[in-house]
């Protein structure tokens, strides 16, 4: 389970360190690659990132959707097609392929989110938007409610 938010940087190359607490889980499992794919919410652009596990559970939940189905298509094509298997070095980096950097607009100030069975990688000044969006959802008794929390 993957638990917590950490700032880092991306390098010139496009390399970014995962965050120890992240490099934990995934030494433990003796993990050394992850799928890194693209992900749009209402709030913006990020990636999403996936130990080899997870990311054939994914797959295997769209793989039970009609494929016929025009959204599901388009899911494929945009998730699915974006998806890259990167490895972990020695030093626990992850090079991003230049593409996802591009669509995720991560520059150099980039926030590792935890989402339990992966995590995502967000532009820092994007993510703290939406941090401050949901702070105010949070103000709203009913939020919990909608929820069913």
């Amino acid at each position: 389970m993957f638990s917590g938010r950490y700032d880092h940087t991306i390098d010139d190359k496009g390399r970014v360190s995962i965050p120890a607490r992240f490099r934990e889980v995934l030494e433990r499992e003796g993990l050394e690659s992850l799928h890194i794919t693209n992900f749009v919410s209402e709030q913006g652009k990020c990636l999403e990132l996936f130990t080899p596990r997870e990311w054939e559970r994914m797959v295997g939940r769209i793989r039970q959707k009609n494929g016929f189905d025009r959204n599901v298509r388009l899911f494929q094509t945009f998730y699915i097609g974006g998806a890259h298997e990167v490895q972990v070095d020695k030093q626990g980096r992850i090079l991003i392929p230049a593409k996802l950097r591009e669509f995720a607009r991560l520059e150099h100030e980039v926030t590792f989110s935890a989402m339990i069975d992966r995590f995502q990688l967000w532009d820092k000044r994007t993510l703290e938007e939406l941090l401050s969006a949901a702070e105010e959802n949070l103000k709203d008794p009913e939020f919990f409610q909608k929820l069913g929390l």
